[in-house]
Formats: structure tokens, sequence, C-alpha cells
């Protein structure tokens, strides 16, 4: 029985250092299956590269490859090089090599992720085709964009869904707010592109990613220190012994320090002759000589994590528990500002100079002067620094209060007194726990039994001085409160001779959001521009209930011939309310909750039934060649109006909807020298969810300007349009002689509006997704140089290329992204007993400048990449 051997393999032997992990097991159960079908599986390294593969095997290469490095030919005893390699992975619900998963995906082993360089998740997008994972820009929270195939979601709104689903050892992680997890004590990543509907469930719509942590065996463990540039300081740990029989534990902990990048200085202190800092208008906050008020862009946090798992010899059964805990004390993103009100949509069809909006209730003209760096920096500047802002996080008090709502548009509003100062919290902060267990029982040698069970709570601050500048713009603070509970049941088994593989189950997921903060934008016009009124406390609370049953099934009809297919039908509710009040919290805010026009306690509903489908077939071409072929459905849940000005905005929006085809190979050619796996695809995408210009009813019309249609003051979602993606994604490792590996990566997302749904809104038929590039690619190359009785000596060198796209939908000249190349290195030396190793590295080698994205309003902000970086780090095993 498999959980049985696995069982007994896994408790430990204190004699053997090599200790085979659990993965090795299922690995060797594969290929028995596969050879009991007549298809060996082929055992080479994944594209995924372990500590093993770096010292595989070169056995049937090609005879002029072993040519040209006589002293590398095997002997017989030379089994440390022919050490299995094979990664598998649980994608469809059941263990397989991952050559033989008729879907693309990408496995990175924990290796991999230390031999790139690699901390958190954003990271692995880096050689993963088709995959965007970024931290939000300043303003949007702890949070993190994802994307894959051109479908996912960056608003950290509880309004609205992920569009890929990300997933940590089985149980879904809700929100894209503290999703940019750290990637210590993991097994592997495992990365399935495309939509995963019947697989993965929960807003796959793009695709999911997987995280599976290391499992406790009994033994073994490691420290690990690193220096670095900007007072990097990382401490990360692990400890896996025996509790009692059966009974294993595994302790873990990280902590992660570094100085921010992006240098905030006070323009008052630099700039004491303006005529606005003389007439007191821009205040002088630095105490100091140096001008400086702080960093943005640092890192500031540590975790635990706790496993046991109970694995007796006597009984089919294996229960695994695990609970965490994360504190971030981070300040808020890295953010310049690239262009003011001055020049904000320079170089578009209609420029215009928008500085003087400030000048009523600041006295402070919103021009180029405070750009420290590029085409828009005045000449003569302090500053020329692509990595300064003068943001003070500091309104001096130009904001006032709401005493009157008269009807008409937002610029009839009255204005009483003034609200004092207020300052925002430079924040990027996280504090969250959760606790899991999964239960696993062998109902019988073909029949068994898992049960996941997930709990997870965790609380956001973020702040931001989201225009980088004295002068006030916008300004938050913003609070999250999560907390999720899920469940799962699957019932898996192996039929007919182990042809038919099946997996039922049934999952819940529930879910409630609290979004609370202080909002504070005088240029909004809600009151007249001499005394702004636009500041108020958000109070919403989202609530969730999801619920779904699966079906899975593959039936190998020959050795070489499997057909695959799955359903999952899913019933999602949301209920989202909504309140505005006063900054003191007294009262509502009048402008958007008064008696004509009541927001607070209003309530939001979304409710819809969805059904998704799959069929797949791959066809084993010869030992080191299959064929796959798949039709799959994926959604992305709908939701309510996230931003609503008034109570006649508020409607639910629908799920969008991915219908995807697909084709490819995953080959082993050369003996198994050279890995190549390529797929193309093909998606019909359905109610892009995006903000219209104007607000509709639920109609489908234009709201009245004095029933929420002011244009550009719009806080729905609407399933705006329809689109077509189609692409490519190919991934190679080639290891030509044992010790060196090249690996490589490429992909084309072609995303393109195909229909209009609404008149209201920017798309063009024609027209890219803003946000979304094309072309991208990634290459890596190692070399391992065994050091005869010392140890081993491994360099590494890696180039990534991130294409650039659009910002909006009118790709406006200051708003696009330009694409960037950036190089790492990494050198490594191990001890003969592997016992020790030390590493240096080097990100972004060659100091590129680039921005990961930008935020338009009226000026232009950008998140600049980190610079160029070196560290430095020791590592003892146990």
């Amino acid at each position: 029985m498999i959980a049985q051997a696995r069982r007994q393999a896994s408790r430990p032997r204190r004699s053997d250092r090599s200790l085979r992990p659990l993965a090795a097991i299922y690995e060797q159960r594969s290929r028995e299956h596969r050879r009991q079908l007549g298809r060996d599986t082929m055992t080479s390294g994944a594209f995924g590269l372990s500590k093993s593969m770096l010292r595989a095997s070169t056995a049937g290469t090609v005879a002029l490859m072993l040519a040209s490095s006589p002293a590398l030919a095997q002997t017989e005893g030379d089994t440390e090089r022919t050490r299995d390699t094979t990664i598998v992975v649980t994608a469809q619900m059941r263990e397989q090599v991952l050559q033989d998963v008729p879907l693309s995906i990408t496995a990175v082993t924990a290796d991999m992720l230390e031999a790139r360089s690699q901390t958190s998740l954003p990271q692995i997008s880096d050689q993963t085709p088709s995959l965007i994972l970024q931290q939000n820009p300043s303003g949007s929270g702890n949070s993190m964009r994802a994307f894959i195939r051109g479908v996912g979601q960056a608003d950290q709104s509880p309004s609205v869904e992920p569009g890929v689903g990300i997933y940590i050892d089985d149980i879904y992680f809700g929100t894209v707010t503290a999703s940019a997890f750290d990637l210590s004590d993991l097994e592997r990543i495992e990365v399935l592109r495309g939509p995963q509907g019947t697989l993965a469930g929960m807003n796959s719509a793009g695709g999911a990613i997987k995280l599976y942590s290391r499992k406790p065996n009994g033994e073994g463990g490691y420290v690990e220190a690193t220096i670095g540039s900007f007072k990097r300081r990382d401490v990360k740990a692990s400890a896996d012994f025996t509790v009692a029989r059966d009974l294993y534990a595994r302790i873990s902990g990280v902590t992660r320090n570094r100085d921010g990048y992006v240098t905030r200085y006070d323009y008052a202190c630099l700039n004491p002759g303006d005529p606005d800092v003389v007439s007191g208008a821009i205040p002088r906050l630095a105490s100091g000589s140096d001008c400086e008020l702080g960093t943005l862009g640092n890192q500031q946090m540590y975790a635990m994590r706790g496993q046991l798992r109970f694995a007796p010899s006597s009984v089919p059964l294996e229960i695994n528990l695990s609970g965490d805990y994360t504190r971030d004390t981070s300040e808020t993103q890295a953010s310049v500002l690239i262009a003011s009100a001055e020049s904000a949509n320079a170089g578009s069809a209609n420029p215009t100079d928008r500085s003087g909006l400030s000048i009523p209730y600041q006295g402070v003209a919103y021009d180029d002067r405070f750009v420290p760096y590029g085409q828009y920096r005045r000449a003569g500047a302090v500053l020329n620094d692509g990595f300064a802002s003068y943001a003070n996080f500091y309104d001096p008090g130009v904001m006032y209060s709401a005493i009157a709502a008269p009807p008409g548009p937002p610029s009839a509003y009255v204005a009483g007194a003034p609200l004092g100062p207020f300052i925002a919290e430079s924040a990027s902060q996280v504090d969250g726990w959760g606790v899991s267990g999964s239960i696993s029982y062998e109902l019988s040698d073909s029949l068994s039994l898992l049960s996941i069970t997930g709990y997870r709570k965790y609380e956001s601050l973020s702040g931001s001085d989201n225009d980088n500048s004295p002068v006030v713009f916008i300004q938050d603070t913003t609070k999250f409160y999560h907390h999720q509970f899920s469940q799962e049941l699957r019932l898996s088994g192996n039929l007919v001779d182990d042809t038919v593989h099946f997996t039922l189950g049934g999952f819940y997921y529930d879910a409630s959001t609290r979004y609370e903060g202080r909002i504070h934008t005088p240029f909004s016009g809600f009151c007249p521009a001499a005394t702004p009124c636009f500041s108020f406390i958000n109070d919403d609370t989202a609530d969730l209930t999801s619920y779904a049953g699966f079906a899975n099934v593959a039936w190998d009809i020959t050795p070489s011939l499997t057909l695959e297919g799955g359903l999952r039908v899913t019933h999602e509710q949301k209920d989202y309310t909504y309140a505005r009040y006063n900054p003191d919290g007294n009262g509502e805010y009048l402008p958007l909750s008064n008696p004509q026009n009541p927001l607070t306690g209003q309530v939001g509903k979304y409710e819809e039934t969805l059904t998704d489908y799959r069929l797949a077939a791959s066809y084993r071409v010869s030992e080191s060649l299959m064929l796959f072929a798949q039709f799959a459905t994926g959604f992305k849940g709908g939701g309510v109006a996230p931003r609503p000005y008034s109570f006649q905005q508020i409607r639910p929006f629908g799920a969008e909807k991915i219908k995807a085809y697909e084709a490819g190979f995953k080959a082993d050619l050369l003996g198994r020298a050279v890995r190549l796996n390529a797929t193309a695809f093909y998606m019909d995408y359905e109610g892009y969810q995006g903000v219209p210009q104007v607000c509709l009813d639920a109609d489908g019309e234009q709201l009245p300007v004095d029933q929420g249609g002011v244009p550009g003051l719009c806080g729905q979602y609407l399933n705006i349009g329809d689109a077509r993606v189609q692409g490519f994604e190919l991934e190679t490792t080639i290891e030509p002689v044992w010790g060196l590996v090249f690996d490589g990566s490429m992909s084309l997302t072609d995303f393109e509006f195909t229909a209009i749904n609404f008149p209201t809104t920017s798309i063009v038929v024609g027209s890219k997704r803003p946000g979304i590039g094309e072309f991208k690619w990634a290459a890596g190359v190692q070399y391992t140089l065994d050091i005869a009785g010392v140890g081993s000596l491994t360099p590494r060198f890696d180039v990534v290329y991130t294409p650039g796209y659009c910002g909006n939908f009118t790709c406006d000249p200051n708003v696009n992204v330009d694409e960037y190349t950036l190089a790492n290195a990494r050198l490594t030396f191990r001890s003969e007993d592997e016992d020790w190793s030390v590493s240096l590295e080097a990100t972004n080698l060659f100091d590129s400048y680039y921005y990961l994205n930008k935020f338009s309003s009226y000026y232009v902000t950008g998140q600049p990449g980190r610079p160029q970086e070196f560290a430095l780090t020791l590592r003892r095993n146990f």
C-alpha cells in the first residue's frame, strides 16, 4: 500500500544521513506503476533543479558529449551520479511524475529557489513563463498583483476576487493582501498555468500557485545567516526530530531585515529659498541636518512555523498538523514621483497642465519642482536621484469638515471648520497566523480518503503619501481584518487493474474581511476647491461563502493513451456592507451618506452558481516524448461595487469566465540530457471586470449626474468587455556533461479585447489589457565543480527579460512601463559532506534602473525595482 510504504520508508535511520525525502517514495511508486503499463517514467531532473540534479548521471548521453569530457564517464559503482531526480507533483490531486501531467506546469524545488537567491513568492515569476507576480504600488497596501496568461487581479479590495488561486499545502488563501509569502522551508512550488476550474477550484481562472512545506521526517535541520547591502540581516533555521514512536515534529523560523532603498527627503529643508517654504505653505518637518525623513521599501519581518506528523506503522493513517505566525512591520513600499500635475499627461492626445489644482486649498502648485529624477526634473534642482522622494505623509490642515449636503453634483457640497493636521502611516504591515490539518486514511489497497482543514487570520496596516510630494493630493491609512475557514474532502481510488484513477470531493470556504481606512483626498472636488472636504473613514465588510462538489477521472485506455475529465459545480454568495463616517468617527460622512443619499448601512449582494469542466488527452509516443491536449474552463468570482460615491452606484458584477484550449508536448531527448516542454494556448475571456467611466444603473443606462453619474467618479466594477488571449510557453533544461546545467524559459501572451459590453468604458476593440506584457524570457547556467577531498564550487548566472506594457487603455506615454533585463549571479561552496555551505550573491548585477509598475492619477508615480545588491550567506546542515 502506498501510505504504508511511505510511512515505513520515512521512519528515521540515525546511521543514514542521506535519508530519502518523502517525494522519493512517491517517485518509486510512480515508476513502478508506469512500468506495469509498459511505459517507464523518465528520471532526469525537472525544470526546477534539485541538489541531486547538480550531481546527476549523464548515463545515456550521446557519445559525443561524453567524449568531450572523458574524465566524467561513469564507473559501475558511481551511484552518486545515478541518483534519481524525478519531481513528483500533485497538480491533479494525485501523485504523478511531472513529465506525465497533461497540462502546463512549472515545478520549482527548494534547491532551485536557493540557487536563484529567491526568498519571496513574487521572485518565482522570473523563471516561470506567462507569470507576473509583483508587489503592488504604494497605496495598495501589503498586497501583490498576480497574473497568469494575462488573467489575474491587482485590486486589494475585498469586493473583488483574485484571478490566480494561491494555495499553501492545498489550502486556498483568499486575498491578494498579505499574499507575498516568504519562501522558507518549502519542499516545492507548483505553478499551474491556465484555468484550473476542476482541479484547484477557487478563483483559479488564470491558474494556480501551490506552495508545499517540508514535512517532518524525524531528523535533520539547518541554520542559515545572511548579511548584505542596505544592512541586510537574515536568519533562518529549522529542526526536525522524533517526538515519540511514529510521531515527528518540525520547527522553523525566519527573520528578514534590511533598510529601505528609496530615501524620503524634507523638501523645505533641502529648498529653504523656495517661496512656498518661506511663506510656510510647505512646512519643514526634518529635525536633522541631512534633511532625511525616513525610507521606503525596507523589510522587517519574522515568521515561525511548527508541524507534527503522525504516521503509525500499524495503521494506514497519516495525520499532519501545522501552525504558523508572521509579523511584518515594514514601511510603505518604494515609490517615486515621475511626473507631477504639471506634466502627468504630457505627450498624450490632450496634454494639460493641472498643477494649479492644488493652489486654492494649500497655496502650493503641484508642479515639477517635486520630481527628483528623470525627464521632468527641473534643471538645477537639488536632487537628481532615482531613489528619492519628497513624500512626507503629512497634511498641515488643508481639509475641512462637511457640514451640509445640498442636492446636485459633488462640488455643491458645503464645507465647515478645518479638520486640522493629518499624518498618514508609513507602513506595509501584516500580523497573521494560521492552523491547518490533513488526515489521510487508506480504506483499502485501491481507495483512500483525505481531509484538509484550514483556518487563517490576519490584520494588515498600510499607509501612503501616494503623490510623493509635500502637496496633499492622496494620503491614506488602511487596515484589513481577514479571517477564513476552509474544509475539503477527497475520496480517491485506482480501479480496473490500476488503469482508472478518480477523485471525488467537496469543498467549503467561508471568509470575512473588514476594510477600514482613513481616505484623505483634497482634489476629488466634493466641496469648493478652496475648502476641500473629501476626508472620511471607510468601514466596509465583505462576507463570502463558497461551496463546491467536484470529480476528476483519468483512464489509461492503453499503456500509451490516457483520457481525463473533470467537473466542478460551485455556488458563491458575497454580502458587502458599506459605511462612511466623519474623520472623528462620529456621524455619517455627509457627501457619501446622508438622508438624500444613504450609503452607510447599504448591503450589496452577489450570488452565482458556476459549472466548470475539463477534458484532456495524453499520448506517450515513446519513452522520451509525450503529447497532450486539453480543454478547460475556470472563473474568477464576481462581487459588488467596491468604492461607490452614492447608493445608486451599488450593483453586483458577475464572474469572469475562461474557456481555454491548449496543446503541447513534454520531451526528454539525447538520453535525457535535454528536457524540452512546450505549450500553445488559446483562451476565450468572457466578462472582463473593469471600472466604467460613467456608472450605470441596473438596466445598463447611465446614471444622472445628481445620482452618481459624474464622469470619472464611478466606484463600480462591471463585466465591461470580452477578449481573446493566445500564446505559447517553452521550458528547457540541458545537461550536456555532468555538473553543467543550462535552463531557460520563454513565453508569449497576446491579449486583445474583442467586444465591448457597455458604452461608457475606455476599452477599444483590438486594444491590449493594461499591465500585461507580451514576450518574456529567462536563461540560466550553473556548473558544479568537484574539488577532491574538499567539496564543490558552484557558480550560477541568470538573466531575466521582463516585457513592458501599457499603463492604461489609451497607452499614455508617461504611464507606460518599459521592458527591462536583469542579471543575477551566485557562487556557492559546499563542503564534501554538504554540512557546510557559503554563498556570495549579486542581484541586479549591472545596477539597472527600472520600474516594476506605475500609478496614474493627476500625476504619475512609479515603484522602482531594487538596485544592485550583494549578500553573503553561511549555512550549516545537521
